[in-house]
């Protein structure tokens, strides 16, 4: 076995313990990002102009700025009153800047919704949240899946800049391994593998959904 092929055997374990972070970074991001993006999205559509302009503003600055730039003001920028760890800076990052775009993944998918649906909804008796919730919301979430599991996906692939602020996942291990030996293309493509995995079986989540709902509808 060549020298190459044994450090990247011996690197596995190390590179899927940094993979674990990136699970669980990710998952966590996924989750928020879900959550604070409809919050978002309701916001941009309210017709409560504070709520409006806040939520147009949150989505420019977030969409307009790169995520690296985000985590470093997170992790350095307010040191005078707060030091957070590496991993509550990137969480908070990943899940500030992909909401921006969730948000408006559910916006269009939201307002594809003829506006007869909300008058019929009402006309049963149903109040803005029970219709929402009852109506609205179910279409707008089979609408708005493939947009927004393209940007789950890139929650999980944007982790790996939770590197550069000291968060051991799996690109800072891959990097680490690589610079010790001196051995670095093998490692870093053991690394994109375990990246594209996570990618895939993110993929194959969102078939199996969309076969779900389609099922249900």
């Amino acid at each position: 076995m060549s020298s190459s092929l044994q450090y990247m055997v011996d690197s596995l374990p190390f590179l899927l313990e940094g993979a674990k972070i990136t699970v669980i970074l990710s998952l966590g991001s996924i989750v928020g990002s879900l959550i604070f993006g409809l919050i978002i999205a309701l916001c941009r559509m309210s017709s409560n102009r504070v709520l409006i302009r806040f939520a147009k503003i949150y989505i420019s600055f977030f969409r307009g700025t790169p995520l690296l730039i985000q985590l470093l003001i997170l992790y350095n920028g307010f040191t005078f009153a707060i030091t957070p760890e590496g991993w509550q800076a990137a969480l908070v990052g990943l899940i500030l800047h992909f909401s921006a775009y969730i948000a408006e993944s559910y916006r269009g998918a939201i307002q594809s919704i003829p506006n007869g649906q909300w008058e019929a909804a009402y006309s049963l008796g149903m109040n803005y949240f029970q219709t929402f919730r009852e109506v609205i919301f179910p279409q707008a979430w089979r609408i708005a899946i493939p947009s927004i599991w393209n940007s789950l996906i890139d929650v999980a692939k944007s982790s790996s800049l939770a590197s550069v602020i000291t968060v051991p996942e799996l690109t800072s291990i891959a990097d680490q391994r690589s610079a010790s030996s001196l051995i670095v293309l093998p490692v870093l493509l053991e690394a994109a593998l375990i990246y594209w995995g996570i990618s895939t079986l993110l993929e194959w989540g969102r078939e199996r959904l969309e076969r779900r709902l389609r099922l249900v509808k």
